[in-house]
């Protein structure tokens, strides 16, 4: 006994107790990420001028946060659309009786991906406990997700490229190459179109360096050519909030054909539908994808799938979580 007893010890620090020092590390970060979020303002202050979203915080530090805790979690007015649980697996099953493929892609907060530039003594890992949980309990219902934390975090090793913008609230163009790549491999769909991408480089000021004394950051971007990007009959929707924008709709979204549509288009020879809303991805896109499909009534039957993809944080912050949203 006293053998097997010194094998599980390694300097000093006994092997079971792991997973006790990894809640506790989760404890501490979402700690930090409540206390962090007391500030004024939508931005917070993280390591080497980078900045983090005051919601995205909150949302990190609640907890558990869909059935019967949403009432005490979520951001919603109405009680009946607090809980994210319900008005997915509920969107999920409507997709599935017309026959359209719905996939779930929650843009992983910046704060878990870059959890050692939000505070010192955090590591570059994976401290989203309850996500990891949602997700799991989500696709045990049914529903399929695909959570990009793990190959966003892994990414970091091989770009110098920040895959998050340090002053926006948004992927970067490095990371939005990710997260197509991400749904292009998940999809397993192949078009014949032949694009082309550019790298190019960008000045832009995001949204959380606009109250700072932050000058405008340089970030590399992407820009497909070659062929149609967006098509309302694709048979592949992209639908969800601005980070199915940004880096492709030009103005104040940075640049044009450079974001996770375009760049989607590439990878699967085809091009897109997107159905983009700048405000919450829960329902009002939802409700956007329900007006075309009410105006036409073969709207669904010319679509493969759904890509549903908005900031993860949404499951807290979003103003509703409408589970009645129908999809014709």
């Amino acid at each position: 006994m006293r053998k097997i007893n010194r094998k599980i010890m390694v300097l000093g620090i006994c092997l079971s107790c792991f997973p006790i020092l990894a809640n506790a590390q989760t404890a501490t970060f979402q700690q930090v990420c409540a206390e962090k979020s007391k500030t004024t303002g939508i931005a917070v202050k993280g390591l080497e001028e980078w900045q983090f979203l005051k919601s995205e915080l909150r949302h990190l530090s609640v907890g558990e946060f869909w059935g019967a805790r949403s009432s005490r979690t979520s951001m919603a007015s109405n009680p009946s659309q607090k809980d994210p649980l319900a008005a997915i697996v509920n969107y999920s099953k409507a997709m599935k009786k017309e026959n359209v493929r719905l996939l779930l892609v929650p843009i992983p907060p910046k704060a878990v991906v870059y959890a050692d530039k939000l505070a010192k003594g955090m590591e570059a890992k994976r401290y989203d406990n309850e996500l990891q949980k949602f997700y799991a309990l989500l696709k045990e219902q049914g529903v399929e997700v695909l959570d990009l934390t793990t190959s966003l975090i892994q990414a970091r090793k091989n770009t110098k490229e920040p895959l998050y913008c340090m002053g926006d609230s948004h992927l970067s163009g490095e990371g939005c190459k990710v997260v197509a790549q991400g749904i292009a491999s998940q999809l397993n769909l192949k078009g014949k179109n032949k694009y082309k991408e550019q790298e190019e480089t960008i000045q832009m000021t995001g949204d959380l360096y606009k109250d700072t004394k932050h000058a405008a950051e340089t970030r590399k971007a992407y820009r497909v050519s070659g062929g149609k990007l967006k098509d309302d009959n694709a048979p592949v929707v992209l639908m969800g909030d601005s980070h199915t924008l940004v880096f492709d709709i030009g103005g104040d979204l940075f640049c044009q054909d450079a974001g996770i549509a375009s760049l989607l288009a590439a990878r699967i020879g085809m091009p897109v539908e997107v159905v983009g809303v700048r405000g919450s991805g829960a329902t009002p896109a939802r409700i956007n994808l329900y007006r075309k499909s009410k105006a036409d009534k073969n709207y669904l039957k010319g679509k493969k799938v759904v890509v549903w993809c908005f900031a993860a944080r949404e499951f807290t912050e979003a103003t509703a979580w409408n589970p009645n949203v129908p999809v014709k």
